[in-house]
């Protein structure tokens, strides 16, 4: 029996009692198919000024080197369906994972899974590969173009708190403010993020008591290659919202340090 068996079904023994995430089974069926036309485009790149997320008063997780190497392919038997997660370690002065009970642990496992397959499925072909930080619920790995780059899904508790206004400094920093339906907006950013040629995009908007922020940042060297309008994309899409739904009633995150746009 291989590994990736071998955890998928303690992961079935320890979550047993804890609450379905969204079936999301469609998905995987398709992406194989993707990954094959990811692998035959390039990406393209754009230039803003300097700006980071703490001047737009967000407070995330600490970052990981985002030049950190990939694993290796998920075996041939799991294509499509398991999305091996990649090993980071802390950088100096991060706070090492907080230690969870083995059930918690894995219901993490299994959300940051649904998140890979959708975001694999939903981000652009550029992408060819999208893989879940160990123990870092709200940290994934996306590579294009043989560069990797953080993604950021934080869905953070935050009752009564609401988003700030778009806040605009051409060309250092762009915000759109759109509308997603059912009383709910979103906030859809383009930025230079460490050096003035590296892009980095990002959405921010609520789901619930919760506040909301999907983004995708720069390599050391290369823009992301997402761009706002394609997180939207993402932000917009049915699945993606049962997947806020879930977070929202079921947290993977604790309540401080909440995101917030503006």
């Amino acid at each position: 029996m291989d590994d990736e068996t071998m955890l998928r079904r303690a992961m079935d023994r320890t979550t047993q009692d804890l609450p379905p995430l969204p079936d999301l089974a469609p998905v995987a069926v398709r992406l194989g198919r993707r990954r094959r036309a990811r692998a035959r485009l390039t990406v393209a790149g754009g230039v803003f000024g300097t700006v980071t997320a703490a001047a737009l008063g967000l407070s995330l997780l600490s970052g990981a080197d985002p030049g950190v190497a990939m694993p290796a392919a998920p075996p041939a038997a799991f294509p499509s369906a398991y999305h091996t997660p990649v090993q980071v370690q802390p950088t100096p002065g991060q706070q090492p994972p907080e230690k969870l009970s083995d059930a918690e642990s894995a219901r993490h496992a299994q959300f940051q899974q649904q998140v890979s397959a959708l975001l694999d499925e939903l981000l652009p072909a550029s992408v060819e590969d999208i893989r879940p930080v160990a123990d870092e619920v709200s940290s994934y790995r996306i590579t294009a173009g043989g560069k990797t780059f953080p993604v950021t899904l934080s869905i953070r508790p935050a009752e009564g708190e609401r988003l700030q206004e778009c806040r605009n400094q051409p060309p250092k920093l762009r915000c759109e403010k759109t509308d997603l339906g059912g009383g709910r907006t979103a906030q859809v950013y383009e930025m230079a993020v460490n050096r003035t040629d590296t892009l980095g995009a990002m959405v921010v908007t609520r789901y619930g008591r919760s506040n909301v922020l999907l983004s995708v940042d720069p390599s050391d060297t290369a823009s992301a290659p997402v761009t706002g309008a394609q997180l939207l994309t993402v932000v917009r899409d049915a699945r993606f919202t049962d997947l806020l739904k879930y977070a929202d009633a079921y947290p993977v995150q604790k309540k401080d340090a909440p995101v917030k746009g503006g």
